[in-house]
């Protein structure tokens, strides 16, 4: 009974011994009101957007459409700033886009239109911040709903849409005002693949791409 004694005092003296010994695991930080606080650009983010965008549609063999028209919509995504200064993200975004082209058919006494209403993205971003200055890359998928028409001289029209999967990518800069609010500038090109139609015939290989200016107000959380 006495050895058992001696043996737990032992062991209760010498366990701070042994303690100090070992390093001490410190935990990730992923306080993002506290990286905030700092002037940093971790923390998640939501916002809005409006831009310019020109479109073109090739229908090979038909026409080609283009023109201009105006983007807008939401992002959303999450920052994490390393000591460095280096940026890492991911962003998500949903917009409308008013487009509505015209172009010339091959028989010139039909007419051709082109449309693109609704696109989305999920990118990853790298950047590089200095006190409340990021610029950034940004790259990833694209998704877009695009549509056309062909009608006759007798005005018969024959409508097709699909959703085009494709990438994007682009550069752009941001600027915080405050602990919360920051504004961004961006430009993108996107590329929505090609799908094959049916409108008066069959359209193989219909591509879409894009160019688009956006501003940006975001808030952070």
């Amino acid at each position: 009974m006495r050895l058992s004694f001696v043996v737990a005092a032992l062991a209760v003296i010498a366990s701070p011994a042994m303690a100090a010994d070992y390093p001490y695991y410190q935990p990730p930080n992923f306080d993002f009101e506290e990286d905030r606080a700092a002037g940093g650009w971790t923390g998640q983010y939501l916002g809005i957007t409006v831009g310019g965008l020109r479109p073109r549609i090739d229908v090979p063999g038909a026409t080609v459409i283009e023109g201009n028209g105006i983007v807008g919509g939401v992002f959303a995504g999450v920052n994490f700033q390393q000591d460095n200064g280096l940026v890492l993200g991911a962003e998500a975004d949903a917009e409308y886009a008013g487009f509505h082209g015209t172009g010339t058919c091959a028989v010139a006494t039909w007419t051709c239109r082109g449309t693109l209403e609704y696109q989305g993205s999920l990118r990853g971003r790298v950047g590089f911040a200095v006190d409340a200055f990021h610029v950034y890359g940004t790259a990833g998928l694209a998704v877009a709903h695009i549509g056309g028409s062909t009608t006759s001289p007798a005005n018969a029209q024959f409508r097709d849409s699909d959703t085009f999967i494709g990438w994007t990518a682009g550069v752009g800069a941001e600027v915080a005002f405050s602990d919360a609010w920051f504004v961004r500038a961006e430009y993108r090109y996107t590329d929505y693949g090609s799908r094959d139609m049916t409108f008066d015939g069959a359209y193989p290989g219909v591509k879409a791409t894009s160019h688009a200016v956006r501003a940006g107000l975001a808030y952070r959380f």
